[in-house]
């Protein structure tokens, strides 16, 4: 059975976007009024997600999303993935731990006309991100 075309475009945004450093991506696959909502990064636009996206490969260049599992409801996908990496820079006055990092996060994500519009945070678990980093950070969320 193949990929409806919302699970395509979420598939494609975490191996060819996150899994290849490719911000140019959000261009393409994310609506202009695209809004994020939820995770260590609060409420963002489509400007803030990729100035986002950004920080987090400075923080982890290496950073990988496993896919575990991306769920079709029609305009919308639930998607859960492992994202690994090893925190190797620093970046908004968290300092680099040389540690590696594995967080399970879990995102609802609504498309319309083939465009991503929104993207929410169902589970990200900053406890454990913080444990695995030995240091106590304060995200934009908290």
């Amino acid at each position: 059975m193949s990929d409806s075309q919302s699970v395509t475009i979420v598939r494609r945004w975490f191996e060819e976007g996150w899994n290849k450093k490719n911000s140019k991506l959000i261009e393409e696959l994310f609506s202009p009024s695209f809004r994020a909502d939820g995770g260590p990064h609060g409420i963002l636009d489509r400007l803030g997600y990729k100035q986002y996206f950004e920080a987090v490969h400075l923080a982890s260049p290496d950073i990988q999303c496993k896919i575990v599992e991306l769920l079709d409801a029609g305009e919308y996908v639930v998607s859960k993935i492992i994202s690994e990496g090893t925190h190797s820079g620093s970046v908004k006055g968290i300092e680099a731990s040389g540690e590696f990092v594995s967080t399970e996060v879990i995102d609802v994500w609504y498309i319309v006309d083939g465009k991503i519009v929104e993207r929410k945070n169902a589970e990200f678990d900053l406890v454990g991100l913080k444990e695995q980093l030995n240091q106590r950070v304060r995200f934009e969320s908290e």
